[in-house]
């Protein structure tokens, strides 16, 4: 009897000296991370005006507030500013380490043995569909996104991630994979330093569909295809999310660019706008055949791998020109009419207005464009009767708009436009430091984002101006475009 009760006892301890162990393990595996949370994002808006038709209130110095976050749970080496929290309240999103890299394996598998660049990035968007949690970005971006202001997430990269695509990159541009590009509208062209800029892209020169970054026997590939899955997640949650954007995941010809980006010192950026209305490309613009299935750059986003950067001394900030106060309405695009301008709030009781072309109003040839703004979802337009198309080609910034293209001296006076045509004005103020400036109409206000290591910027490519300031070491990130369908093709 003392015996069995012996052995009855002996079983006793011993399971619960394996589940003790087995507890252990598991304690373990959590601390380390394994089934941490790895991103919390904190929105706080602090709010001052009225709730906006996007559901979001606002005041003049409102951002989207992001703590900053570790995305690798072996990262150790990140800075003492990384904050982790677990904290679950105010609005935070999150998702597991283990969830997320069993989604990028599985884009990445998608797109292994796929030799053109595009069917290789519409593979990986069809997957990230399938896979990709809602909770990867912000729970406000939309709504930033919409309002014309730009999204900032800091350490969207891990140190890993950042360190493994600035060497690729580096050794890329050793190896002689990147070509220098110069916008057609600056006037510095002879200038060598300020135009020490550098591109390695996803498409090769002509329209060919196999560039050296999505050229598998070019650097680390395999570090740039995870990156790729990375951004396809992206873009399957914003097609999903954004208003007024059905065509962002269409089979056009091409739906995205992606590229390598190095800044030697010495070289900035002048002020300009990603896309422009088709009808500010060309005389009769909207009127002119289109290539099938044609595209246009729809949402801009941007990640820095620079490690140890001082602003105060490297320079080489992304200097936002937003609106001192946010869209009531979304902005970029209604259907085939993009945005060229904006009403100004001049008071309280106001708000400011995206302003949209649509050139085929009825009227004398060559006198069909017409203004407009929308609310609530009820088209307004500016004039009585449409203006000459050349109008849009005339220098002079917003006094000369002002008389040429609205009739009702109330709207008039608010006109601004994103940038003017054909002229320089726009640049005025600009890459000279001023953090007071505030716009050809004063309703601008400057923001800066220091190229960080890791942080990943979106903003809308149609409504929001942007330079590079200059810089003064040498500068690594990635820039690319979410497109969708191009207007009146």
């Amino acid at each position: 009897m003392n015996m069995r009760r012996r052995k009855l006892h002996y079983e006793y301890c011993s399971n619960y000296t394996i589940l003790g162990f087995l507890l252990f393990v598991l304690m373990r595996e959590y601390s380390s991370g394994v089934f941490a949370f790895h991103t919390r994002t904190i929105i706080n808006y602090r709010n001052n005006y009225p709730s906006s038709s996007l559901g979001v209130n606002f005041k003049n110095d409102d951002r989207l507030e992001v703590s900053t976050y570790s995305n690798d749970e072996n990262d150790t080496d990140c800075s003492s500013t990384t904050a982790r929290t677990r904290d679950n309240n105010y609005g935070v999103f999150s998702s597991s380490l283990l969830s997320r890299r069993r989604a990028t394996n599985t884009i990445v598998a998608a797109m292994t043995g796929i030799s053109n660049a595009e069917l290789a990035w519409k593979t990986a968007v069809a997957t990230a569909a399938t896979t990709t949690s809602r909770t990867e970005l912000p729970t406000n971006t939309r709504e930033v996104l919409e309002s014309g202001r730009a999204v900032v997430i800091p350490n969207w990269l891990s140190i890993t991630e950042i360190r493994e695509l600035r060497r690729d990159a580096k050794q890329c541009f050793e190896d002689g994979k990147f070509k220098n590009f110069i916008l057609s509208r600056n006037p510095n062209k002879a200038d060598r330093a300020a135009n020490d800029r550098w591109i390695m892209p996803s498409f090769a020169a002509g329209g060919g569909n196999l560039g050296p970054f999505a050229d598998s026997t070019v650097g680390e590939f395999d570090v740039r295809q995870r990156f790729k899955a990375k951004m396809a997640s992206v873009k399957a949650l914003l097609s999903e999310e954004l208003t007024g954007r059905p065509t962002l995941v269409d089979d056009e010809r091409q739906t995205h660019e992606m590229e390598y980006l190095r800044y030697g010192a010495g070289a900035f950026l002048q002020r300009h706008t990603d896309e422009h209305h088709v009808e500010l490309k060309r005389p009769n613009g909207s009127r002119l055949p289109k290539k099938p299935n044609a595209s246009r750059r729809s949402v801009t986003w941007m990640v820095y791998l620079n490690e140890e950067w001082e602003t105060a001394t490297d320079g080489g900030q992304l200097r936002l020109h937003e609106r001192a106060r946010p869209s009531m309405t979304p902005v970029g695009a209604r259907g085939d009419d993009l945005q060229i301008g904006w009403l100004k709030a001049m008071t309280s009781d106001q708000t400011e207005q995206p302003v949209f072309l649509d050139p085929f109003c009825n009227g004398p040839e060559n006198e069909t464009c017409m203004l407009y703004t929308t609310t609530s979802g009820s088209r307004r337009n500016l004039s009585s009767k449409p203006f000459a198309n050349i109008a849009l080609y005339l220098g002079g910034g917003d006094a000369l708009a002002r008389k040429l293209m609205i009739e009702n001296s109330d709207y008039a006076k608010r006109l601004h436009l994103i940038d003017a045509p054909k002229s320089l004005v726009s640049s005025i103020g600009s890459n000279n430091n001023n953090k007071d400036y505030a716009g050809e109409d004063g309703g601008e206000r400057i923001r800066d984002i220091a190229p960080q290591g890791g942080t990943l910027v979106i903003f809308d490519s149609v409504s929001l101006p942007h330079e590079v300031l200059l810089t003064n070491k040498e500068r690594f990130g990635i820039q690319g475009w979410f497109h969708e369908h191009l207007g009146y093709s």
